[in-house]
């Protein structure tokens, strides 16, 4: 049993109070005696030494009056009604070499107790050897969602059973804000030592090297850190083009100081126009403009408030304030260079992909599906039980009331 209120429990010791008012009530006054004395018997006459509990019926009701009240107070929630028998162990794995072997003791165990164990595979196939792996798959988190989901309209995975799942941590569970797990789960999840991330880079105008640092900031350095792997050429080299299309001057202005901060800080050689030129192809535009016809190669900068469509293109980002410093905190704050910083690092894949989760952002990732049913039932069951208690709360003080007319205590 279990308790909402325990502290409320405390409240069972108030049970001395009836107790107390029961002797209390017992104490006899001066013996006076009167004309028909002589007539009383020698036993009625004796003294009686020490506290007599008379009505003893009555003081137990009083006492249990008080128990359920302290009972019914303290909310208890009877879990062991809502139990349900255990289910069976189920193993999801990604066909990963690295991870069979490092969880081969766990899979091989669980084998040989006939428990399941699946693949992480577009069809979810079942194993009982780990000696020949599937294919390979990607560690994509939607296809990790989908083995699952295959589980559980297969019938083979039920709420009282327990999931294992056996992954490879890596940033592309950045990309999905939950898995949804419909039972009991416990997460395996390495990091593949033998594949570290691969940084890119871009080449700047003083011949270093942009990149974003271990700490994830954006940086120019003559010496690329040993402690990471970046790719063998630069994702860019020679000048960025960008188009600034704006039909606000003072936007322009803004926007085009913005850059050139950007630009002297970490030493990037962008080649800013402010007109279009026919036929040549720009890495960055910037915009107030609605952007009909988008090359997929470059970065689209909307601003003033222009509708996003519903199906959202990837390379467009739209932000709905003029960027100037009387429209919007960004400017007037100065953050301005700094947000372009990230739109520059958005658009040239600089932050490494398979930065793994730490290890919050990872048991936060995972979530019972039935949460919210679960929650439904303990509440349903909470609410039947103080129901019970109520009526027996009831019963118990009509009782005592009609004992204490009848009696007269």
């Amino acid at each position: 049993m279990e308790f909402l209120e325990p502290l409320l429990l405390w409240g069972g010791l108030a049970v001395v109070i009836p107790v107390g008012i029961h002797f209390w009530h017992q104490k006899r006054g001066k013996v006076i005696g009167w004309a028909a004395t002589q007539w009383l018997t020698e036993k009625n006459q004796q003294q009686h030494r020490g506290l007599r509990l008379e009505n003893l019926p009555l003081l137990i009701l009083r006492c249990l009056l008080v128990l359920l009240l302290a009972l019914l107070l303290s909310q208890p929630m009877l879990t062991w009604l809502n139990a349900k028998p255990a289910g069976q162990k189920i193993h999801l794995v990604l066909p990963n070499p690295f991870l069979v072997d490092n969880f081969r003791f766990e899979l091989d165990d669980a084998l040989r107790k006939g428990e399941k164990v699946y693949w992480i595979v577009p069809t979810t196939e079942p194993t009982t050897a780990l000696t020949q792996l599937p294919a390979q798959q990607p560690a994509n988190p939607l296809l990790v969602q989908a083995s699952i989901n295959q589980l559980r309209e297969q019938g083979t995975l039920k709420q009282n059973d327990t999931l294992y799942l056996y992954l490879v941590n890596n940033a592309q569970y950045r990309d999905i804000p939950y898995i949804h797990v419909p039972a009991h789960f416990l997460v395996h999840a390495v990091i593949d030592s033998g594949s570290r991330p691969v940084q890119r880079y871009l080449v700047a105008s003083d011949n270093g090297n942009v990149f974003v640092n271990a700490a994830g900031q954006l940086t120019n350095s003559p010496t690329m850190p040993s402690r990471l792997r970046f790719s063998t050429q630069p994702v860019h080299t020679g000048p960025i083009a960008v188009l600034l299309d704006y039909r606000n001057k003072a936007e322009q202005q803004t926007v085009a100081a913005a850059l050139q901060a950007l630009a002297d800080v970490y030493k990037i050689d962008l080649t800013i126009n402010l007109n279009r030129i026919p036929d040549k192809p720009y890495q960055w535009v910037l915009t107030d403009r609605l952007i009909t016809t988008p090359v997929p190669q470059t970065l689209y900068v909307v601003s003033g408030g222009n509708q996003a469509p519903i199906l959202p293109t990837p390379n467009i980002r739209y932000i709905d304030e003029t960027l100037t410093p009387q429209t919007t905190e960004l400017v007037a704050n100065g953050q301005l260079p700094e947000w372009l910083g990230e739109l520059l690092v958005t658009q040239f894949g600089l932050q490494p992909a398979t930065t793994p989760l730490s290890r919050v952002q990872w048991n936060d990732l995972f979530i019972r599906s039935d949460s919210s049913l679960k929650g439904s039932e303990t509440t349903e069951a909470n609410t039947t039980e103080q129901s019970y208690l109520v009526l027996l709360f009831v019963m118990v003080l009509g009782i005592e009331r009609w004992l204490a007319l009848r009696t007269n205590a």
